[in-house]
């Protein structure tokens, strides 16, 4: 499971090459809005540095030496003409520290679930509650965590490496993943559903009893509600946070670090691109309130 452990910048600079101008102790990367505690996060521009000023849980900043003073007190500085690309390395190495993210165990069946032939479960780092259903050519990989009850449809990959590309490598490369998916209790992805693993450590979350349709892809580092139903071939971004009782319709898109709002709609193929508030429905392309997407539609007929 996730450590919480951390580690100096002081430590790190002479086997990273780092200029540290302001130590701090780390838990781990992260980007501006990632929500985890003890992040170090690269900002490249004074603009993100703004936008870090309203988010808690930095612990730590990445910049060029012209922002340095801009850098809140208290606040580790590290001092680098690229900072996504030092930010991205430091966090490729606390990855591979062994023991110092995660901690391994062995993997925990209860013995009421049922593995369907076909299915792979690896032997480690991976628990799977009472009375769950993990269905044929299902692959679960490690650092997921299943509750009770559930029912993970056939050919489901839970787990998989999120779609986060590593700056400034060559040849391209997707970043190592650190973090793993949790899923409540009483959840039912049916058949094709594709759960990405959180990017820089954490979980990748699926409340209680919410239930996903087929073929639907949920990108790294979500939270997603209790009783949340996402209806088949839906795409759900990064960082997005879906609240209780929310309701998503076919073949819809959520873009990145988006809120929708708790016991929301969001309607069929709508494609998303603003937060969606609390008790609302919204339609198209892009997405609007509803009543007011039936409005155009009138006065273009």
């Amino acid at each position: 499971m996730f450590t919480g452990n951390r580690i100096a910048l002081s430590e790190l600079a002479p086997i990273l090459g780092l200029d540290v101008r302001r130590d701090a102790e780390i838990a781990c990367v992260g980007k501006v809005p990632t929500r985890l505690d003890g992040r170090l996060v690269p900002c490249g521009k004074q603009n993100h540095l703004d936008e870090a000023a309203g988010e808690t849980g930095i612990a730590a900043f990445v910049v060029p030496a012209d922002l340095a003073d801009a850098v809140p007190g208290g606040a580790g500085v590290v001092i680098a003409e690229k900072p996504v690309v030092t930010a991205m390395a430091i966090h490729e190495h606390l990855a591979a520290m062994p023991g110092f993210l995660w901690t391994d165990f062995d993997s925990r069946i209860d013995p009421s679930a049922i593995i369907m032939p076909g299915a792979y479960v690896p032997e480690r780092n991976v628990s799977i509650g009472a009375g769950s259903v993990i269905g044929p050519n299902a692959v679960i990989f490690e650092r997921s965590i299943i509750g009770a009850g559930c029912q993970i449809g056939a050919t489901c990959v839970i787990g998989m490496e999120a779609f986060e590309q590593k700056s400034g490598a060559s040849p391209k490369a997707l970043l190592r993943q650190a973090g793993g998916v949790r899923i409540g209790d009483h959840v039912t992805l049916l058949p094709g559903c594709t759960v990405a693993r959180s990017t820089f450590g954490g979980f990748n979350q699926i409340g209680n009893e919410t239930k996903i349709d087929a073929q639907t892809y949920i990108a790294h580092d979500c939270l997603i509600g209790q009783r949340v139903t996402i209806c088949a071939c839906c795409d759900i971004s990064g960082r997005v946070v879906i609240g209780d009782d929310a309701y998503l319709g076919p073949n819809c898109t959520i873009s990145n670090g988006l809120r929708i709002g708790t016991r929301s709609t969001v309607t069929l193929g709508a494609a998303v691109t603003r937060d969606v508030p609390d008790d609302s429905r919204v339609t198209g392309n892009f997405a609007m309130p509803h009543d007011r997407w039936l409005n155009i539609l009138r006065d273009y007929r």
